[in-house]
Order: structure tokens, then sequence, then C-alpha cells
């Protein structure tokens, strides 16, 4: 798998143990984390934890990426996982405060063109907690279908013929750099 994935203005370049400091202060940011799983305010334990996920990046269980601009400024990160024959997930989706507006619509086509034309999968499947209204809004006007819910969250699907529209609507983010 090629280590970066690039779009118009950022790239996706797989996480490191080194990115602990900045992962885990996106993680306890208070206007970022209402969403995501709880995480202790411990560096020592995020670099426990990236350790332990380069082992499953080795063996392409899932990858976690640094979202960055062409010129290396960490925007953010987002994980791939939970591959389930032809289908992949992604979350754990935290932009840093001031981030430029592109990086959302751009960190989303950068997961999909990874997941669907270099890792090969045909459909996304993945889930939104409920209140989360603006990643709900992101994903139906990305495309995306709630195809379910809980008392949780709403269980979204997204296949490649679905993304294959959103991005000539995108295209124009799609553009190398």
């Amino acid at each position: 798998m090629s280590p970066h994935r690039s779009t118009k203005n950022l790239r996706l370049r797989l996480a490191e143990v080194a990115d602990a400091e900045f992962i885990l202060a996106l993680r306890l940011d208070e206007s970022k984390n209402r969403y995501l799983s709880p995480v202790q305010n411990d560096v020592q334990a995020q670099r426990n934890w990236l350790a332990q996920y380069k082992s499953r990046e080795q063996q392409r269980q899932e990858y976690y990426f640094v979202v960055e601009s062409h010129a290396q400024e960490a925007l953010g990160v987002l994980r791939v996982y939970d591959f389930q024959g032809d289908s992949f997930s992604w979350g754990s989706w935290i932009l840093k405060p001031g981030a430029p507006t592109f990086a959302a619509i751009e960190s989303a086509l950068a997961v999909y063109e990874t997941a669907f034309y270099e890792l090969g999968f045909q459909r996304c499947h993945f889930q939104v907690r409920k209140g989360n209204e603006r990643v709900r809004e992101f994903h139906l006007r990305f495309g995306a279908v709630v195809v379910r819910e809980d008392e949780l969250e709403e269980h979204f699907e997204f296949d490649k013929a679905g993304y294959e529209v959103t991005r000539q609507r995108y295209r124009r983010f799609l553009a190398a750099a």
C-alpha cells in the first residue's frame, strides 16, 4: 500500500508512533471528542496503542492516517478498519480546530479513493452517533444512505458506484497539487 494518498490540497499518510502527542491532543479536545470513544490523557498509552496498531497495519487489518497539507502540516486523523469481505468502515475522523474548509471534503475523498481504488473494496459501512448532525448531514450529502438505526447510532452504507457519482461532483478537489 502506498503510504500517501493525495488530493488537491492534502494527503493521507500512515500514522506513526511519533504522532502520539498530536493524536492525543485531538482526541482530548472537548470541542471534537463528544462522539468518540473516550481516551485517557496519557501520551505513553497513546504511543503503546499506536505501536500495537502498526502490527495490525502490517497485517493489513486497518490503517490509521494523519491528514496533512502538502506542506506537511498535520490537520487531523482518520482510520480505515473493520474489513468485512468487500466492505470497510472508516471513522475516528477528527480535524483540528481551524483546519481549512476543504479538509473535510478532501479527507473523505482520499479515504474513498484509497479504499475503493487502492485497497479494492466495493462497499463501505459505518456508524454515526445520534446527535452528531454535522457528520450525519455530511455523509448524506456525500451519498451515503442510512440502512438501519439503534438506540445509539445510525448505520450507513455507501458503495463504489455511489462514490463514483460523488467523485464526479467533487472532482475539482481530486486534482493533483
